[in-house]
């Protein structure tokens, strides 16, 4: 037979930002029972749901998460203290269909060979299943716009910032990691556009009115990180 407890921790499963502040002890068992109260009506009979009951399951999953919470997040954040962090703006975005039409090596070579790729400017190609995405300055908007003139163009960005945080070397198989900063651009509202990485970099493509308040929000989170 299915019981309280049993829900109550699908129910966690299923909402990152409540294991995160069960792990973190910075919730009240008493008013998030009351919340989920009637959820779980719904799953078990009635006269199965009591408050106290949801209460105590969520007190045993809240130092079970203690337990288990993995400080090394602390420690790994306290690592990108000397990271530096840089912003790069009038980038735009265009996003093609790919079709039989795209040859995709020789739509990359005539981007290479039409775009200065010194180290201060900014270019990333990605590539998913059905479709390639490229990211530019703006000055290269018509070079870009000819190269793709005959493919189905799906999107179009302007206005866009790409903020980069360099990865100390140590940090890169931390588990969680890109996690906790996109979990902090978003509680801010910051949307993300594209979250783009290299072997140690991370890139936040962001509306340029966002990038200095996301650059800040980053900054602060790992100033703040636990000593």
């Amino acid at each position: 037979m299915t019981t309280v407890s049993a829900v109550v921790r699908e129910i966690i499963r299923n909402r990152s930002f409540l294991e995160d502040a069960l792990a973190r002890n910075i919730i009240n068992y008493n008013s998030l029972a009351m919340e989920l109260e009637e959820e779980i009506k719904k799953k078990l009979h009635p006269k199965q749901v009591k408050l106290t009951s949801i209460s105590m399951a969520l007190r045993r999953i809240g130092e079970k998460y203690r337990l288990n919470y993995d400080h090394k997040i602390d420690a790994k954040l306290r690592e990108f203290t000397d990271s530096e962090t840089t912003i790069k703006y009038d980038l735009f975005e265009i996003t093609i269909k790919l079709t039989s039409m795209v040859n995709i090596s020789k739509l990359i070579s005539d981007i290479y060979s039409k775009i200065d790729t010194d180290i201060s400017d900014f270019l990333s190609i990605i590539k998913g299943r059905t479709e390639i995405t490229i990211i530019t300055h703006i000055k290269y908007r018509e070079i870009i716009k000819k190269i793709c003139q005959h493919f189905i163009i799906k999107n179009e960005t302007y206005d866009l910032a790409a903020l980069s945080l360099n990865i100390p070397s140590d940090s890169l198989i931390t588990p969680g990691l890109f996690y906790y900063f996109t979990k902090a651009l978003t509680l801010e509202g910051i949307n993300i556009s594209e979250l783009v990485s290299t072997f140690s970099e991370m890139q936040f493509i962001l509306d340029e009115q966002v990038v200095n308040d996301a650059s800040r929000v980053i900054r602060n989170m790992i100033k703040n990180t636990k000593q």
